[in-house]
């Protein structure tokens, strides 16, 4: 089904089905996800800032704030938060015109649902995950800094210079090729349990439920092998 999709964007690309589905999982998860990068951006500045301040290290808080909110927390956050809503809403919406048998009109008229239906959704997805990623990375580190100036007693320029510091090249990929493929692993999930629903609706609560949990657990298995495959090859530094 994934392949068949691939192919679909590849020889006939929906174009206006593909920003219809953008604007409701991407913008339509704007307010909470950026929502949860900030609060965790003010939650893990503190905790640093608590740590490492017995140490004299609170100098290096913009570097440790910014490469943990780039390399893990924002993609990682940001992908939980939207798995929440978007693996839910897909496999219910999927799942519900699974069993009301629209999904078999659709193939009676001629209309392939993985043209129509998953093509655009997993193109959505795989394109705006890493867009609001970065976009809550900067709301988090700016969140820390309100920390590091007002909590810890760190100069705007000693954090800035911290943050400049870890935009190393790992780091920025890190942070772009997770939610890419977090993106793809929490759409192609949905539509898999959605349009493989039976059994009306406690089927469709039975698939959404599996759906979300599933989603999560292998976002969390990505994350690590991920974060493996990439310490292997830029190594060790931040």
């Amino acid at each position: 089904m994934v392949l068949k999709a691939f192919r679909f964007l590849l020889v006939h690309f929906r174009f206006r089905e593909s920003l219809v589905e953008m604007d409701r999982l991407g913008v339509g998860s704007i307010p909470i996800v950026f929502f949860a990068n900030i609060f965790a951006g003010l939650d893990m500045a503190l905790q640093f800032s608590v740590v490492m301040a017995p140490y004299g290290a609170t100098n290096m808080l913009g570097r440790v704030v910014a490469t943990s909110i780039i390399r893990d927390l924002g993609p990682v956050l940001a992908s939980l938060v939207m798995s929440a809503r978007v693996t839910a809403g897909i496999t219910s919406e999927l799942g519900m015109m699974a069993t009301t048998q629209q999904i078999e009109a659709l193939m009676v008229m001629g209309v392939d649902p993985v043209d129509r239906l998953i093509a655009p959704k997993l193109l959505a997805g795989m394109l705006m995950l890493p867009i609001l990623s970065v976009v809550g990375d900067l709301l988090g580190v700016l969140a820390g800094l309100v920390v590091a100036q007002f909590g810890a007693n760190v100069p705007p320029p000693q954090f800035w210079s911290g943050v400049r510091t870890a935009l190393t090249m790992a780091n920025l990929v890190n942070g772009i090729l997770k939610p890419f493929i977090f993106g793809f692993i929490l759409v192609s999930i949905g539509c898999y349990y959605g349009i493989r629903t039976t059994g009306g609706a406690q089927g469709v609560g039975r698939a959404t439920t599996k759906a979300v949990v599933l989603a999560a657990i292998w976002i969390l298995i990505a994350n690590f092998l991920i974060s493996k495959f990439l310490i292997d090859i830029w190594g060790w530094k931040l």
